[in-house]
């Protein structure tokens, strides 16, 4: 059990922690739990008075700790392109192209042993992790070339990165990305 000496939590630092709390769900367990952070990381600092920086990275904390847990329970072919992704953002490709991303996939599955699913399919994760905020995907007209997806990591590298090396499948990428997918510079301008 946690106790806090008497003016250790000023009323404004509370009332942000409740502010925070109800911007996402008004859940008052959040509110604790972000005041309880935030107490920590100002006792390890020590600072005897919880302050507004203090719940600030809290909230940041706590928010890395929910997107390491998401991508850590994702399936294994979501996990896959998301390797893929990650890889492409390590060469410099910051915007993939569908086609681009299928290919790194492929590859990475043929790295790995693993029967890849078809494009169709892929596009499908691709969605799903577009609703999960971890990627953004916009179709984008190709002229005569019909359409493509343009496809943007919103997840930092390091986040992604965390998730491969706590993965016993997929950390073995990590201690090998130079020789998997090699991207030529002018594929994200396409």
């Amino acid at each position: 059990a946690m106790a806090f000496y008497p003016e250790a939590v000023p009323e404004e630092v509370i009332r942000l922690c409740a502010a925070l709390a109800a911007q996402e769900h008004g859940d008052a367990r959040r509110a604790i739990d972000l005041l309880r952070v935030a107490a920590e990381i100002a006792e390890r600092s020590g600072a005897s008075v919880v302050e507004e920086k203090h719940v600030r990275l809290a909230q940041n904390m706590i928010e890395r700790g929910r997107v390491f847990e998401a991508l850590s329970t994702l399936p294994l072919h979501s996990k896959l392109v998301l390797t893929s992704l990650y890889l492409l953002a390590r060469n410099n490709v910051q915007n993939s192209m569908s086609g681009l991303l299928y290919e790194a996939y492929r590859q990475v599955c043929s790295l790995l042993g693993i029967e890849p699913l078809s494009d169709r399919r892929v596009s499908t994760l691709i969605s799903e992790l577009d609703m999960l905020g971890v990627l953004k995907s916009e179709v984008v007209s190709m002229g005569r070339y019909g359409r493509s997806r343009k496809i943007t990591l919103m997840t930092s590298i390091d986040e992604i990165e965390q998730v491969l090396e706590n993965d016993d499948l997929l950390k073995t990428i990590l201690k090998d990305v130079k020789n998997l997918y090699t991207v030529k510079k002018e594929a994200s301008t396409k």
